[in-house]
């Protein structure tokens, strides 16, 4: 152990300011040098500081550090419960008060319950004294260390005075670490260490060592950990050495090193009992799965989802397509397909929608020949990597049996079984990820008066030609098949609401119109549709269908396109294809507008950023507030073009301000779920800023915290590049995902918003108090801009000024403006001599010029 590299280092840290909780519960006495922004404490493992005591509940309390931005230094509160609002059971008590939120002061005590306390303390004394001589007598993991149980162990090695061994140490009596003075850095592992020198004598192990092996110190070199271990050391040339041991029903992983400067054997071991219970699962699964794989009758087809790579396949398939398998594996699955943009798509369409696809396939035979199949392909996800599996038959030999109008009804027969499978699939889909369904019968009107004036022939072309329609409105992974006589049925496996439903029966009615040409004759069709939503309508296969078809028969009697079995969707139905026309029709004629709010500093006056907020001025209805549109042009999609319309708008007017003299400010627009998701979106920020000539740093984009846990990820990559760009990056709806608090670190964020729920619900009660606490401390241990957003009232303001939030937005300030009338308050706004509450009044009073009621935002 390097002693002198040690104490110079010492000697530089001596100026240090140290935060150290000294922990002291039944089994242990802990002291912990604080330096992280968040500490949870309670007695469940998950904890960051784990409490023994079981009178402690299971997330009792919650440390959270404050740094001072001016003067670099921190402090930190303890909090009554976790982060989520959750409050412990019996409370905390600090200098025998009880108290919710608390700053803590040097000498403070936190009682936890009758056992378990803490002392907290603010020195600038390293918490370890380092010895100056005689090192090689300690282990070298004893000098820098943040928690010792009171009951580990620790024996001087027995070493070698002038070759002779010094038998008058005693070898058997522990010496007991002082806690308090040498803490050893091995005692936070939660896996055992053990050391022996080479007389076999245990020198050290750390309590995960004495919970794990409570019988090591009987045993000593008997225990399966400690045999043959000297011998392989004697034998050997190796210092380090990995084995297997195996205790009782438990596998352990153990990797000894030998330490020749402190002539000792430090072993890490590792339970690995899961591991191996999981090898023997899987190699068994894997045997299963070839053996039944190469039984099966049908042909099947694993392939890697990224690169479409071919990378199993069973003896069936080789039978069907002539390959050897090794043929087939140095294939991609395109090389194999007849009609391979098509069948790329419904690959795509399975791999974004995480559902099923069955139907028919054309494959190419080695010969050349084209193989008609019936294919049933599905998406198979685990940790390691996502594959495609593809199950095929021969659909021509399960048909070649049967002819004429046998062989129609065997093969409606077949298709029925085959889409009620289809079905099941989509229904277990459905019930696993939460989604909704959809099915729907189509019934035609004048086919049976067509097929009695043109025959059967002709009648079977219309069919033909109208199913081919039909395909061409559904989705990539919707079906449709011929039920029966004059009716289609069609499954939707996934829809995010019933707008998509209409949306497709729109286009369904609009196909089914237009004329048919069958020879010189053209023939218009007419229909309806019925349709039954899962989960609502029925949870299973026959309860679906039935109630389809009650929903076809209303829609058929009452002459109507299409009707749902719920009564109450048919409005809603009508209702969003209607406002869907709208918003197209509004962004054609340019009918949305952007309303300003401004961010204010309390302290200063300034404008610290100005918040853009859209609206949409209707001629007949007015000015329309987004949360009466903003979801239906999500589900949509058209929040893409009047998002992006949003941004070019808002950059270009802040461009405009800064050409009139006005102080620079930044503006701040929302991103929507749907735009975070555009895989262009970066390139089209850089787009709109490049035609706007808009410095990046004068754009802030605001993005929920939702968001950003779809794909963490995704969300990591994205928000680095925006950063890169120059774009300054705000989370809002913090409230609403408070568990991307793990992954905020991660993130390049500039401002956290607090949400208008939050700010509503402010009053003087300790536990609304302690939550905005909780989030503008955490704010400010993050450098992030902090703002509060929908503030109303002086109350409001007067509590997160005390609070230490000072960028506010709301309705106490001014309800947001149109552009004309905010460009007559910024230069008021930035103005150093004038005070909030005359910025206030003059907002208020602008405000009040306009008629219409926006809502806050």
């Amino acid at each position: 152990m390097n002693i002198k590299y040690i104490q110079n280092n010492t000697m530089d840290s001596l100026d240090r300011i140290h935060h150290v909780l000294v922990i002291e519960d039944p089994s242990f006495h802990r002291e912990i040098n604080l330096d992280a922004a968040t500490y949870s404490i309670g007695r469940h493992s998950s904890n960051d500081i784990v409490l023994s005591c079981q009178k402690t509940s299971r997330n009792h309390a919650t440390l959270l550090r404050r740094t001072d931005v001016k003067t670099n230094k921190f402090s930190y509160w303890v909090l009554d419960g976790d982060l989520q609002g959750n409050r412990s059971r019996n409370g905390i008590y600090i200098n025998t008060k009880k108290t919710l939120v608390h700053e803590l002061k040097d000498g403070d005590v936190i009682q936890f319950s009758g056992d378990a306390r803490a002392t907290y303390k603010i020195t600038s004394d390293l918490p370890v004294d380092l010895p100056a001589d005689n090192s090689n007598n300690y282990q070298t993991s004893l000098a820098n260390s943040a928690l010792v149980n009171k009951d580990t162990v620790v024996n001087p090695p027995v070493s070698s005075v002038n070759g002779n061994t010094n038998s008058s140490i005693n070898t058997n009596k522990p010496l007991l670490v002082d806690s308090s003075r040498q803490i050893s850095l091995t005692e936070l592992s939660p896996q055992p260490i053990i050391e022996i020198d080479l007389y076999g004598n245990i020198t050290y192990i750390n309590s995960a060592g004495i919970i794990h092996f409570k019988d090591i110190h009987h045993r000593k070199l008997s225990h399966p950990l400690l045999e043959n271990l000297i011998s392989i050391y004697h034998q050997g040339q190796n210092n380090i050495i990995n084995r297997e041991v195996i205790i009782g029903d438990k596998t352990f992983w153990q990797t000894a090193h030998y330490l020749p400067d402190n002539k000792v054997i430090r072993n890490y071991i590792v339970d690995i009992s899961q591991q191996k219970a999981l090898e023997v699962e899987l190699h068994y699964q894997t045997n299963l799965y070839n053996k039944i794989s190469q039984h099966v009758a049908e042909a099947i087809i694993i392939v890697e989802s990224a690169t479409k790579q071919i990378i199993e396949v069973n003896a069936a398939c080789s039978e069907l397509l002539g390959y050897s398998r090794e043929q087939m594996l140095q294939m991609n699955i395109y090389e194999l397909c007849s009609a391979s943009e098509q069948f790329s798509a419904i690959l795509q369409g399975i791999i974004a929608a995480k559902n099923s696809f069955w139907g028919e396939c054309l494959l190419r035979h080695q010969s050349g020949e084209i193989v008609k199949t019936k294919i049933k392909i599905d998406l198979v996800s685990s940790e390691a990597k996502e594959t495609i599996c593809l199950l095929i038959s021969n659909s021509i030999e399960e048909r070649q049996s049967t002819q004429g109008e046998q062989k129609e009804l065997v093969a409606t027969a077949s298709e029925k079984n085959i889409f009620k499978q289809q079905m099941v699939t989509a229904i277990s889909n459905a019930t696993r990820s939460e989604n909704l369904l959809a099915v729907m019968f189509c019934k035609l009107y004048f086919l049976p008066d067509i097929r009695a004036n043109l025959g059967t022939q002709k009648s079977q072309e219309l069919l033909s030609t109208l199913g081919k329609r039909l395909t061409s409105c559904i989705r990539a992974g919707d079906t449709v098949v011929h039920w029966k006589d004059d009716r289609y049925v069609l499954l939707m496996p996934q829809i995010n609401g019933i707008e998509e439903v209409a949306k497709i029966n729109s286009r369904i009615k609009q196909s089914v119109e237009q004329s048919f040409k069958l020879g010189a004759t053209n023939v218009t069709l007419n229909g309806s549709i019925g349709i039954a939503i899962y989960p609502q309508d029925g949870t299973n296969i026959d309860i679906l269908l039935a109630n389809a078809n009650t929903a076809l028969e209303r829609a058929y009697n009452s002459k109507k396109s299409y009707q749902f079995y719920n009564e109450s969707m048919n409005s809603q139905a009508s209702v969003a294809l209607e406002l869907e026309a709208l918003l197209q029709q509004a962004l054609e004629r340019e009918e949305f507008k952007l309303y300003y709010q401004p961010q204010i500093n309390l302290d200063t006056g300034k404008t610290e950023a100005i918040e853009a907020l859209l609206r949409w001025q209707h001629p007949e209805f007015g000015l329309v507030p987004p949360n009466n549109f903003i979801k239906s042009a999500e589900t949509t999609k058209l929040i893409i073009p009047i998002g992006e319309w949003a941004i070019r708008q808002a950059c270009s007017q802040n461009k405009a301000w800064q050409k009139e003299g006005l102080p620079p400010s930044r503006i701040t627009v929302s991103l929507s779920l749907v735009q975070f998701k555009q895989t262009n979106l970066v390139a089209k920020i850089a787009e709109i800023l490049a035609e706007t000539a808009l410095e990046p740093q004068f754009l802030e984009l605001e993005i929920s915290a939702v968001s950003l846990l779809e794909n963490i990820e995704l969300s990591k990559t994205l928000l680095q590049q925006l950063k890169e760009l120059g774009v300054y990056i705000a989370i809002d709806d913090f409230t609403a995902g408070f568990s991307v608090l793990e992954y905020l670190k991660h993130f390049p964020l500039n401002t956290l918003k607090i949400d208008r729920s939050v700010v509503g619900q402010l009053t003087n009660s300790p536990e609304d108090l302690a939550i905005a606490t909780a989030l503008i401390e955490l704010g400010k241990g993050f450098d992030l801009r902090i703002v509060a957003e929908g503030v109303e009232t002086q109350k409001q303001v007067d509590l997160l000024s005390n609070l230490g939030c000072k960028q506010m937005q709301g309705f106490w300030f001014g309800r947001p403006l149109e552009a004309s009338e905010a460009s007559k308050l910024l230069p008021l706004n930035n103005s150093n001599t004038e005070t909030i509450e005359q910025m206030a009044e003059a907002l208020a009073k602008e405000s009040s010029n306009s008629d219409e009621d926006i809502d806050n935002e």
